[in-house]
Parts: structure tokens; sequence; C-alpha cells
């Protein structure tokens, strides 16, 4: 008699692991039918000819005009060649290592483009950052945020890069360099 007890509570054990099995496995079937909401529809926009750009990796990249030092750049008209879109700011420690880096890439590589997006300082700031790390690509001011809130900016540095269709295949949050950018544009040539 004593051993009853113990065999019943092994069985209710034994029947509550096996529904708990069964509620996940339901839940996993139904999000696998259903599927989950494409993150893209949350982060980005809609443009005008119906194309969803949004900050995300596989998506179409956030597409914007924004002033240089030397005129404007808009940047859906340098679709058809990698793309590498990096966001700096002349007090970013981490943005002073990478820009070298950035320069490096630019140089061996003619076919890449590079537009460094500065949130939020002035174009004297930039042209003497510029001058400083002698960087030949595009520096593009964002004096009110704007492109930044189009990528959903989290912190400087940050880098994006894009496939010659427009898509984003990589996105590094912190410093980056040569090497690691290299790699990822490789497969894009």
């Amino acid at each position: 008699m004593p051993s009853l007890p113990k065999v019943w509570a092994t069985a209710k054990q034994w029947r509550w692991f096996i529904g708990a099995i069964a509620a996940w496995a339901g839940a996993f079937l139904i999000v696998g039918v259903a599927s989950l909401p494409e993150r893209s529809l949350y982060s980005g926009r809609l443009t005008a000819d119906g194309v969803r750009q949004a900050p995300e990796i596989g998506a179409f990249a956030p597409t914007f005009i924004a002033d240089t030092l030397v005129g404007q750049i808009d940047s859906a008209t340098l679709l058809g060649s990698p793309l590498i879109i990096n966001f700096w700011a002349t007090w970013c420690a981490p943005c002073a290592v990478e820009m070298p880096e950035l320069q490096r890439l630019s140089d061996a590589n003619p076919d890449v483009h590079i537009i460094a997006v500065n949130v939020g300082e002035s174009r004297d700031l930039m042209q003497q950052w510029g001058q400083t790390f002698g960087l030949t690509f595009d520096l593009a001011l964002d004096p009110t945020g704007e492109i930044a809130r189009l990528y959903a900016l989290r912190g400087q540095p940050s880098t994006y890069v894009i496939a010659p269709d427009g898509k984003i295949t990589h996105i590094f949050f912190g410093a980056t360099d040569e090497a690691t950018l290299r790699n990822a544009i490789q497969p894009l040539e």
C-alpha cells in the first residue's frame, strides 16, 4: 500500500510532462504555419512606388538625399554597385579608429561607394575631420537626424553594407575594420 501514492505521483507527473510537450508542440505548429510578422513591416516605410524600405538585413535600404561637403548625394542613384553607409561623429572615439579603415577600403575598392553620414554636427567640424584623416569618400550632413531616424540609428559608429540591388546584407554596430568590410562586400562585387 505505501507504494501506491508514489506510483500515482509518478503517473501524474508523466501526464503533466506529456501535456506540456503537447502544448509546446502545438504552439510551434501554430507559429510555423501562421509565421511571425516581417520585422520590416514595423521598422520601415513604404515608398511611393510600393517598395518597402527598412533598416534590417534582407530589406531594401532606406534611400535619402543629403548635402555633402562638395554638393549633394542621392543614395538611390548609387544602386548597381556595393554601397557602404557609415554613421559617425567627431566626438566618437571608435569613429576616429574606423575612419582610416574606411579610407583604406575606399582606396582599394573604387567600385564600392562609401557615404559617411555625420549626425548633427557642423559643416566646418566635418571638413576639419575629413582633412585630419585625409578622407576622399563622401561625407554627408544629417543636421536634423532625419537619415539617422530612417536607419533607426542605435549609436555611432554604425555601418550598413548594401548590395547592388539595394538590399542590406550586413549591419555592424560599433567600429569595424577594412578586412571585415572587404569580406562583407566581396560576394557583392
